[in-house]
């Protein structure tokens, strides 16, 4: 539709890219149809070399352009981070009192709470991820002597499957919960103690977390499962705004979770979390994005 829209309105045409596609179809195995993928990638590429720009949202998704043409005649290509409105999803005090009800409504007062976001889809790997948690046993007390429990927020193609394991193996532990309305975010948010940010192995360059940003705008510390050199890995790397693993090592992500558990009292998950509201408020804002658009707009 892009390069129709070029042509018929002889106007500048960019193409931007939150998810490449079908790279990430061909990274979880949904299809394994060559026939199907190979004319994916034709169209898509077609649609990549008439382009007057791209724009993509993470330093490792802007190298899969080099990857796609080899480096050979690479159609210009930039990345601007995706953003949050940090006015409207920001840290609350302790004690806040929609947060507190929000708690109340799902019993999850006094609770040490790792949060898991989004959609349960895919391309995150929670299958895996909830073999990790059943180690951790209901009635396990963080370091400040509050319960563990890991709450899921949000609906998608796993969800079934993940809570039909949660009832086979007892895991009391675990709570979901479903999607909050938007103005009601900010309250869910906050009321974590640790936020999961994850991938599943084979998406590195095709897609990017963009819950980080969410996360970032709440100030609370990262769990993250993620390749190397992955944009939002790097973004946890760079502000030490949490603690991550490589996506499939589930050995180091056990240890990540007894970290925080056994460190729940340590005043490093506070500047964890202020670190990385600290590198958004300098650097993912709304306006400090929109206007890097502005800007490459008006330069073609």
């Amino acid at each position: 539709m892009g390069v129709w829209g070029k042509w018929v309105k002889h106007a500048k045409y960019i193409y931007n890219i939150q998810d490449f596609n079908p790279e990430q179809t061909m990274a979880i195995g949904y299809s394994k149809n060559k026939l199907i993928m190979h004319l994916m990638m034709g169209l898509d590429k077609f649609s990549c070399r008439k382009s007057d720009l791209i724009i993509t949202v993470g330093r490792d998704l802007a190298q899969t352009i080099d990857k796609r043409f080899k480096n050979k005649r690479t159609p210009k290509t930039i990345f601007i981070n995706n953003w949050i409105d940090e006015k409207a999803i920001y840290p609350l005090e302790k004690g806040n009192e929609e947060v507190e009800k929000f708690k109340k409504s799902y019993n999850l007062q006094n609770k040490f709470i790792f949060m898991y976001s989004g959609n349960i889809g895919l391309y995150y790997d929670l299958e895996n991820i909830f073999k990790v948690i059943e180690k951790i046993k209901p009635g396990t007390k963080a370091s400040d002597n509050r319960e563990v429990v890991f709450v899921f927020i949000g609906e998608g193609t796993v969800l079934e499957k993940i809570k039909k394991y949660k009832k086979e193996k007892n895991m009391d532990n675990v709570i979901f919960i479903p999607y909050q309305d938007k103005k009601e975010l900010i309250y869910s948010l906050n009321s974590a103690d640790v936020h999961w940010c994850v991938n599943a192995k084979g998406i590195k360059g095709v897609s990017c977390p963009s819950k980080y940003y969410g996360i970032a705008a709440v100030g609370k510390p990262i769990l993250g499962v993620l390749e190397e050199n992955t944009e939002v890995r790097l973004l946890i790397e760079e502000t030490k705004g949490g603690l991550v693993s490589t996506s499939g090592d589930y050995d180091s992500l056990k240890e990540d979770i007894d970290w925080f558990i056994n460190n729940a009292d340590n005043k490093e998950l506070k500047d964890m979390g202020k670190r990385s509201r600290e590198y958004l408020e300098s650097n993912l804002t709304k306006d400090i994005s929109i206007n890097k658009y502005k800007e490459e707009i008006l330069n073609l």
